[in-house]
């Protein structure tokens, strides 16, 4: 009897060890899943902001165009 508890003992220890290590893993994937999604958010971002300037810039532009005198 003794050696059986010792078994069910060294087993769940096992089974812990085992879902401690998956657990790790599944931590470490998530934590990449939002290192990339920050990364995308960041790229996102840039984009949003050039395409502002490229809108101010072309409105200059037409601003620009628009005050010169008839030619």
């Amino acid at each position: 009897m003794q050696t059986n508890t010792v078994e069910q003992i060294a087993e769940v220890q096992r089974k812990y060890e085992e879902l401690q290590q998956q657990l790790r893993a599944e931590a470490a994937t998530a934590a990449r899943k939002a290192e990339a999604a920050a990364m995308v958010a960041e790229q996102s971002r840039k984009y949003d902001e050039l395409q502002l300037q490229l809108q101010l810039q072309q409105m200059m532009q037409m601003f620009q165009q628009s005050q010169k005198p008839p030619s």
